[in-house]
C-alpha cells in the first residue's frame, strides 16, 4: 500500500492527477520487482506505451490503469482489444529500434497494472503479467 499526498479531496481528483499518480505508483512498484525503467511514457505515430522496463533480456510493454473503484469495472477492462493494437504497434517499432542498434531480447511481455485509489488515499495494486 502506498499513500497519495494531495491538497484535494479523494472526489477533487480529475483523471489526469489520478493517472499521473497512478504512473508513480507504478514505477516504483516495477523498481520494486527488480525490472530495470528503460523508458515511460514512450510515443509514437502508432500508440503510446505507459513503461518499459526489462530484466535480463526480457522487456516488459506496461499499460497503466488507474482508478477510484471497481464501481465501473476493473481496470484492466479499460484495456481494450484496439489499445492493445496500439501497444503491440509501438513495441514493434521500440523493438526495431533497438534490433537497429544491435541490442538484442529474448522475450517480451505485455502487462497491465491496475492501481486502485482508495478514500484514505492508500492504494493497492494488481499486477497482470503476459496479459494480452
Amino acid at each position: 500500500m502506498q499513500t497519495m499526498s494531495t491538497g484535494k479531496s479523494f472526489n477533487e481528483l480529475d483523471s489526469k492527477a489520478l493517472g499521473e499518480w497512478g504512473e508513480r505508483v507504478a514505477v516504483s512498484y516495477v523498481e520494486k520487482m527488480g525490472l530495470s525503467i528503460v523508458e515511460t511514457n514512450y510515443r509514437t505515430k502508432l500508440g503510446e506505451i505507459d513503461i518499459i522496463a526489462k530484466k535480463d533480456l526480457v522487456y516488459h510493454f506496461i499499460e497503466i490503469k488507474a482508478r477510484r473503484g471497481v464501481q465501473f469495472g476493473l481496470a484492466r477492462e479499460a484495456v481494450s482489444k484496439k489499445k492493445q493494437k496500439h501497444i503491440k504497434r509501438a513495441a514493434m517499432l521500440y523493438l526495431y529500434d533497438l534490433y537497429q542498434k544491435k541490442r538484442r531480447w529474448k522475450e517480451i511481455s505485455f502487462d497491465v497494472i491496475e492501481v486502485y485509489l482508495h478514500e484514505d488515499f492508500q492504494s493497492s495494486i494488481h499486477y497482470l503479467p503476459q496479459c494480452f
